[in-house]
């Protein structure tokens, strides 16, 4: 039987096929360009955390205090003495901060054992049924301890040296940053060519000065009373260590979401640990959500205005996005991080564009 060749067997017509227009190539080729920079540029900051991060913390704290180093010019002191001086007044707090954090965290290390044994008693309900499965599981020698846990601290220990040179890192950066700030500025305004250009890039810098520099001032006073009220808060619940409660306080209220909860879980457990009734054991931590609730919804916006209200999904999304990325230093400036390209975004976007109704 003859077979027909196979170029007659298939229809090899030819057919134009359903590509592009060239003009729409060109474009996912730009678009994938760009999408692969970003990739790339992701990647190049996560691996350089322990260098990138601290650098950006600097720049943000240099910036927020940006308008206390105009004031200082204006009153004749050098930007070099100025910079001096903030990086100084930012070692010092550092210094005293970690060392109030850690003498007092040593206390109630101290005091674990003490905590957990009334923990046990006052959850004992709940707990003694883990407790055998536990030993069923693993055996009775389960809670016995073989010591201290050498890996641990060698562990600590090796975390110190990172931690000492991000410090000297953010400490530099925030110097010559304070220093050079109103020579970075006029370099980067006159590198635009035309004066359009000029003008938006000038208004984009004022902007991200002037809101960073409200919101973070605003914000520390607020959070600052909030600290105070907590660390009264825990003199009067007799939590004990109330500096180290005030500070931890203040600090976590940086940290969107997390900080509160951090707080609110620690609360829980130091009351529960100090007090044998439940309702003793709950009040601490209780009222210190509904107040910080009042601070955060109430008392910052109002004063900081609606301008700088950010949708609560993405701050959230911000802060879970730089905190894999940088860590504990991601989570503290990713609400800044947020607030500038929230202010870059409204410099660029269409002057003419109608808006929508609240």
């Amino acid at each position: 039987m003859d077979r027909k060749p196979l170029r007659e067997q298939v229809d090899v017509t030819e057919r134009k096929a359903p590509f592009l227009s060239s003009a729409a190539l060109a474009a996912v080729a730009r678009a994938s360009s760009v999408g692969l920079f970003g990739l790339a540029a992701l990647f190049a900051l996560h691996e350089t955390s322990s260098i990138v991060a601290p650098m950006f913390a600097a720049v943000v704290v240099g910036v927020v205090l940006s308008r206390f180093g105009d004031r200082a010019q204006s009153l004749g002191i050098p930007p070099f003495l100025a910079a001096t001086g903030f990086a100084a007044v930012s070692a010092i707090a550092i210094v005293v901060a970690a060392t109030a954090l850690t003498s007092r965290l040593g206390a109630f290390v101290d005091r674990a054992p003490e905590f957990a044994a009334r923990l046990s008693a006052l959850l004992g309900g709940i707990l003694r049924p883990l407790q055998i499965l536990k030993i069923q599981l693993f055996g009775a020698g389960a809670d016995k301890s073989s010591g201290v846990d050498m890996g641990s601290i060698t562990a600590v220990i090796g975390g110190l040296t990172p931690a000492l040179g991000g410090l000297l890192i953010f400490l530099a950066t925030l110097f010559f940053f304070v220093a050079g700030r109103a020579d970075l500025r006029r370099k980067i305004v006159l590198a635009q060519a035309r004066r359009e250009n000029r003008l938006a890039t000038l208004r984009i810098l004022n902007g991200v000065e002037d809101a960073l520099a409200l919101y973070f001032g605003s914000a520390a006073l607020v959070y600052g009373a909030l600290a105070a009220f907590t660390a009264l808060l825990t003199w009067l619940s007799g939590l004990g260590a109330p500096l180290l409660w005030g500070v931890f306080a203040f600090v976590a209220c940086f940290v969107p979401f997390f900080g509160v909860t951090i707080v609110f879980v620690a609360l829980l457990a130091a009351g529960f640990a100090v007090n044998d009734q439940w309702l003793a054991g709950l009040a601490p931590a209780l009222i210190y959500l509904v107040v910080h609730f009042v601070v955060d919804n109430a008392v910052l916006p109002a004063i900081v205005g609606r301008r700088f209200e950010i949708n609560p999904f993405l701050v959230f999304v911000s802060l879970v996005f730089w905190t894999w990325m940088w860590g504990a230093i991601g989570a503290v400036i990713a609400a800044p991080l947020l607030l500038i390209m929230k202010i870059v975004v409204e410099e660029f976007r269409e002057e003419d564009a109608p808006e929508l109704p609240d």
